[in-house]
């Protein structure tokens, strides 16, 4: 039976695949805020800025990620949709990037809503997604001009 209630129903089938690996790591894990702080940082989100999203302060986040707060269920389940949909914008601008198509959010935007996210929470979410998507493309470009000698002029 579908539940049209979970908000990772909206997503692609892998995505909700990786949800539940996010989520056993942190659960199963003996320093589950080190997972957290890897996970974060991973899609460029700021302590401020997660702190913000899940309504709690900046110091729990700093110290949920020291292990010096175990995070509750609530905390992990709004967490991983947070990672989720970041990881679903950054993949759907890198689609429609190498399209050369305009970036409509519409099918994201729903999912957030199931997330219970503002419209300004999910635009914070979708710019700090594509401005970490472009960084680690721009530093890619760069690591592999340096290591093959190539310039912008060469692409």
């Amino acid at each position: 039976m579908v539940d049209e209630k979970n908000p990772l129903f909206f997503l692609p089938p892998r995505l909700n695949k990786k949800a539940e690996e996010i989520a056993g790591s942190i659960i199963l894990s003996n320093s589950p805020g080190k997972v957290i702080k890897k996970f974060r940082e991973k899609v460029g989100i700021t302590q401020k800025e997660l702190s913000d999203l899940i309504d709690v302060a900046r110091e729990t986040i700093s110290r949920v990620e020291n292990d010096k707060l175990k995070p509750n269920y609530k905390f992990i389940k709004k967490f991983i949709n947070i990672i989720i949909l970041s990881k679903a914008i950054r993949e759907y601008y890198a689609k429609n990037e190498s399209k050369k198509q305009n970036l409509d959010l519409t099918h994201l935007r729903v999912f957030s809503n199931n997330l219970d996210l503002t419209k300004s929470e999910f635009e914070d979410i979708a710019f700090s997604s594509v401005e970490n998507y472009e960084n680690r493309k721009k530093k890619f470009l760069e690591d592999l001009e340096a290591k093959n000698g190539y310039s912008n002029l060469d692409r």
